[in-house]
């Protein structure tokens, strides 16, 4: 029989997985589902399936490495963690005693969802040091930005709750493909007689799959949600009650709505207006509704207001009220985690600069690197992302990383597209191999992981790796001596 062991899921998902680990001989043989898990409920995405592919890839990194090559050649040689370490330290001092400690610029994302490997110790350290500060924007911010703004908070509608809709509408979430965790729930709902439409522009699988298609144009959603919002209002279909004890603005939004009537919202989005009007009344006349929508709305022009708009939805029509009512993009911010305790943003203020760092947007990495003075950037350290293969401009981003007085470290499993314009490259462990905490974005359940599998070779986590940078660096601060367990 083998040894089974637990694990959680670290990838960029709503789902954050439960993740259960066969292994023989010390070895995993298999990765499944925990079936205990509310959300999980015993299968994985055929990603995760997989993931022992990569966990035992014979190209994975296993050692330290520094360059011996031009940058982007990708010829290097096995060092010593103490010839890395030492190395590291004593460049990032020399480039911050030269140009002060906002030249290293510290670029990382969503390669581990674990608030430790992702937003701990790596925070001390950069903070410690007066690193700049990066603007983590890529991916969510506008949405983010919009929900807190509508709705107060970031909370959403438990997936388990879409079992109970009667209608429930997907807004550019293609969920077999990026919340697959929720489609059993929506099949569930179905089957006691749920309609589920899509909106996209695209006909993906979930398209496919749905009573109705509206094939919206690109970067339209926010005059659809006023459409919406027009035809509810103007009918009389709002629920009066909930908008008078639990909303402000609404006349405003009003105003706005009747900007949008339907013949116009046909003209903006393709969307006839006889399914406009359609749809305003049975969103508004069916308990319960919910919407599931996703982060490619906001990626276009007028984004985060178009996230706005149809976050007024369930306001106006109090579907709040129902279980199994009401709208999901995120429920990250129900997780009230002392963040500043984990990152000590207060550090900053014993680094040699003395103040809050500035802030570089990571949108903006090319300009930052060929272009931002002031200092300029002189360091790139690089972990839980890879900005030349992701970065926008690309172009602009590799030839800043190609510059010869760049001092680039990339924390890596693989050598990756970033790990070849790297001086140093530090082997990092998997989510199998550390411990860690996890939040999910997309239910209600924090979970703990240990690590399920020894880390292969010269493997290290991030935590211990700022760890020992800051230990070599001098930082003497007892935070830094924190383990994963404080």
């Amino acid at each position: 029989m083998p040894d089974v062991r637990h694990s959680v899921c670290a990838l960029d998902c709503p789902d954050c997985c439960s993740v259960l680990i066969n292994v023989n001989d010390g070895k995993a043989t298999r990765l499944r589902g925990d079936p205990n898990h509310p959300v999980t409920r015993g299968f994985l995405c055929g990603k995760v399936t997989r993931y022992l592919e990569r966990e035992y890839a014979p190209d994975r990194l296993l050692y330290p490495q520094k360059r011996i090559g031009a940058k982007g050649e990708g010829r290097f040689e096995r060092i010593t963690w103490d010839e890395a370490i030492d190395t590291i330290a004593s460049r990032l001092a020399g480039i911050a005693e030269e140009f002060g400690p906002e030249s290293v610029l510290p670029y990382s994302y969503a390669g581990t969802m674990g608030l430790l490997n992702g937003s701990g110790m790596d925070r001390r350290f950069f903070h410690r040091l007066g690193a700049s500060r990066l603007d983590r924007t890529i991916c969510s911010a506008a949405g983010m930005e919009a929900m807190t703004r509508t709705l107060g908070n970031r909370y959403g509608t438990e997936p388990e709750q879409f079992r109970h809709s009667k209608l429930i509408i997907a807004w550019g979430a293609n969920i077999l493909g990026t919340n697959v965790h929720l489609w059993p729930f929506i099949v569930e709902a179905r089957r006691n007689g749920a309609k589920f439409y899509v909106i996209d522009p695209i006909r993906t699988r979930v398209a496919k799959a749905a009573d109705r298609h509206f094939a919206i144009y690109p970067g339209s959603d926010m005059a659809l949600a006023l459409g919406l919002v027009h035809v509810i209002i103007a009918e009389g279909l709002q629920d009066r009650e909930y908008v008078a004890a639990h909303t402000n603005g609404f006349n405003e939004l009003a105003d706005l709505a009747r900007k949008f009537p339907p013949e116009r919202v046909e003209a903006l989005t393709g969307i006839s207006r006889e399914d406009v009007i359609s749809l305003a009344r049975e969103y508004a006349t069916t308990r319960p509704a919910s919407i599931r929508l996703n982060y490619g709305v906001q990626r276009s022009e007028r984004g985060g207001n178009a996230m706005r708009a149809i976050a007024t939805l369930p306001a106006i029509t109090g579907s709040w009220r129902e279980i199994g009512g009401g709208l999901q993009l995120s429920t990250s911010h129900a997780f009230r985690f002392n963040r500043a305790g984990l990152e000590m943003p207060e550090l900053q203020k014993l680094s040699a600069l003395g103040r809050e760092a500035r802030i570089v947007n990571m949108t903006e990495l090319g300009k930052a690197l060929t272009q931002l003075d002031d200092p300029p950037v002189q360091a790139l350290v690089v972990y839980n992302s890879n900005p030349a293969a992701i970065a926008p401009n690309q172009n602009l981003v590799r030839k800043g990383m190609l510059r010869d007085d760049l001092f680039t470290v990339v924390l890596e499993q693989f050598l990756t597209d970033s790990a070849l314009y790297a001086d140093i490259v530090l082997p990092a462990t998997t989510f199998l191999e550390h411990t860690d905490l996890y939040l999910a974005y997309g239910h209600y359940y924090v979970q703990l992981a240990r690590p399920a599998l020894p880390a292969p070779g010269e493997c290290k986590s991030n935590v211990e790796v700022f760890r020992l940078l800051a230990q070599r660096m001098g930082f003497a601060d007892s935070c830094f001596s924190d383990t994963e367990d404080d």
